[in-house]
């Protein structure tokens, strides 16, 4: 299994499309603490960044690479090896190549230019949206036949829980502002995990005062050790259920 990771990881790195992609993240990530006086709006620019581009490009490209890679798979399934071993080093493999570009572009320079409780959650969120995007891309490809139609199923996820969710919760926020909402919305956020990324980062910078409405509902708890824990925790959960999810199907289907 450490073999098959290590390939792919290796192999998803000498890619010219994650290469690419790498290099747009270091140019963001450098470019703006270098050109920003004011490290906090930088922040808040990567946040945006890490929210929208990494889904984005971490379940497309990985939904790609798994259906480029099926001669690849079926070589190793012939091979006296477990299917198990063979999936988890593939998910291991894609997540890794992701979370190093990640790392190298924007985790870096948050940790060197401005090495505060907020760039540690963002490096965190960071990390872990690699994590679940790689999770949903290999779950909906384990699951489809049709190349196309995997791409056009994470599109969905991503456009759904990058906008569609939280324009949804900010329509019942307001509308249902006179009743006591507050505990039914906050717990609805655990439900988008771009969502929870999003206020567990901003709920450590001054712009949690601009929010409002959500932000008086969502301050108290996430604002607390305990809370951004929880969070944390809910994305780590995100993190491993599409994985066994496309597990399970890659053990039971037949190739």
């Amino acid at each position: 299994m450490n073999k098959i990771s290590f390939t792919i990881a290796l192999d998803l790195l000498k890619n010219k499309a994650i290469l690419i992609f790498g290099f747009i993240l270091a140019f963001l990530g450098w470019g703006m603490f270098l050109l920003e006086s004011q490290p906090e709006k930088t922040i808040l620019a990567l946040l945006q960044v890490t929210l929208i581009i990494l889904p984005l490009v971490t379940g497309i490209f990985a939904t790609v690479y798994y259906y480029n890679s099926r001669e690849f798979i079926h070589l190793l399934l012939i091979q006296p090896i477990r299917r198990s071993s063979v999936i988890r080093g593939i998910f291991i493999g894609l997540a890794g190549g992701f979370v190093f570009s990640f790392l190298v572009g924007i985790g870096l320079p948050l940790l060197l230019f401005y090495p505060t409780l907020a760039s540690l959650y963002l490096i965190i969120a960071g990390l872990l949206l690699c994590i679940i995007f790689t999770g949903i891309a290999l779950w909906v490809s384990t699951h489809q036949q049709d190349k196309a139609r995997s791409m056009g199923i994470i599109l969905l996820f991503w456009v759904f829980f990058t906008f569609v969710y939280e324009g949804i919760q900010l329509l019942i926020m307001y509308q249902l502002a006179e009743y006591p909402i507050e505990q039914p919305m906050l717990w609805s956020v655990f439900f988008n995990p771009v969502s929870i990324a999003r206020i567990l980062v901003v709920m450590q910078t001054e712009a949690a005062a601009l929010l409002g409405l959500s932000g008086a509902i969502f301050q108290d708890f996430f604002g607390s050790l305990k809370g951004s824990l929880i969070a944390i925790g809910v994305m780590v959960v995100w993190a491993v259920v599409p994985y066994f999810l496309s597990r399970f199907k890659f053990i039971k289907r037949d190739f």
